[in-house]
């Protein structure tokens, strides 16, 4: 009797392990928003969606896509492509008062500028905000980067104000400002955030001039600045466009040149301090050719980076398409193309563009507190 509940038990163990595994596969082709509620079915469920995600499909970097009305009150949208999922999902946002144009320099990160306050967010999905005094120095186009617990706002003045170059840091600990070092003299022409591309990479901010390519890095521990340092790539063509981005905890260069009179977009990681760079992939010629404006016929990227992930648009026109690029481990790069629904709907807004790594545990803690409801496009 006991040799047959024994056997017995086995079987079952056995039976719940093949379900389990069937389980698995079953949830690695439902979207991420609703794997949320099929964790809460029970705890064997839970265990299935965590095991899914760890060894079927796992989450990527979504690429989220702020639309903005260009007039006050400033009435903005959010959608986001899940790129594990290949759909846009609309993403209902908390109720604030956007107080001027919403901007984004690098990864996540958001702002917002006015006179009387100093408005950013910095978690994945942009559902919470800090509201703050403004800076001491007031500008016009700066760069805004948050480089651990500090936030840099740095640049972005006229020549004819007191201080072009000025640089403040926001402490999130202390929640006050304070001065730093100016930025460096020679890049006084180009201290806005239209001319600079910029990467936050070992608790360090790194600015990169899009045209030139020379690039400074900012420590804010020691309030100091470095460089400049040159970006080198070697024999690669006349690069008209350098951006660089942190791509799994690496700085990479993401540049648009020309080579034998064909535009093409190559990648290099960069490393060491001599910011020497290694190419590892190109983007093909297909995919260049979406991101050309439909108008002038030129090619003009930015690039926004997660994780692993990189997506390139043409930063001049709200273009149809989105080109992704994945650093596949193990070396080389999977491109594809991302149709901007959303942009090709809503012409009369202006588009921010946000790169985040959102997992479950993310998706879990906003549906918690009630900030998020996501509806599928």
């Amino acid at each position: 009797m006991a040799a047959n509940t024994d056997q017995q038990t086995a079987v079952e163990d056995e039976d719940f392990r093949f379900h389990a595994d069937v389980l698995e596969s079953i949830l690695s082709h439902v979207p991420l928003v609703d794997l949320v509620s099929a964790s809460l079915v029970s705890k064997s469920w839970s265990d299935a969606v965590s095991s899914s995600l760890r060894h079927h499909n796992t989450p990527r970097p979504w690429l989220v896509l702020h639309a903005q009305a260009r007039h006050p009150p400033y009435a903005t949208a959010v959608h986001a492509y899940d790129p594990r999922s290949g759909i846009w999902i609309k993403i209902p946002q908390p109720p604030m008062d956007y107080i001027a144009g919403l901007k984004s320099s690098h990864s996540s990160f958001v702002y917002m500028f006015s006179p009387a306050r100093f408005s950013f967010s910095s978690d994945p999905l942009n559902l919470e905000w800090h509201h703050v005094e403004p800076p001491l120095v007031w500008r016009q186009d700066p760069i805004v980067a948050r480089v651990g617990d500090s936030v840099v706002v740095a640049g972005g003045g006229c020549d004819f104000e007191d201080e072009p170059l000025a640089v403040e840091i926001y402490d999130l600990n202390t929640r006050s400002w304070r001065i730093c070092d100016s930025m460096p003299g020679n890049i006084r022409d180009s201290a806005a955030s239209s001319w600079l591309s910029i990467a936050v990479a070992a608790e360090k901010l790194i600015v990169a001039d899009k045209v030139s390519g020379q690039t400074h890095c900012f420590d804010p521990e020691t309030n100091s600045w470095s460089g400049p340092f040159d970006l080198l790539i070697g024999e690669s063509g006349s690069i008209s466009s350098y951006n660089i981005g942190c791509a799994n905890n690496s700085l990479v260069l993401i540049a648009l040149c020309r080579i034998k009179d064909v535009e093409r977009v190559k990648i290099w990681r960069v490393t060491g301090g001599d910011f020497e760079c290694e190419e590892i992939g190109e983007m093909p010629l297909e995919y260049v050719a979406r991101l050309r404006s439909e108008s002038s016929g030129e090619c003009s990227i930015n690039v926004r980076v997660g994780g692993s992930i990189m997506y390139v648009y043409n930063d001049t026109w709200d273009g149809e398409e989105v080109v992704a690029c994945e650093l596949v481990a193990g070396g080389g790069c999977r491109w594809w193309s991302v149709t901007n629904a959303v942009a090709r709907e809503k012409t009369a807004e202006r588009f921010v563009y946000t790169c985040a790594v959102v997992g479950i545990d993310e998706l879990q803690r906003a549906m918690r507190a009630g900030n998020l409801r996501c509806d599928f496009e």
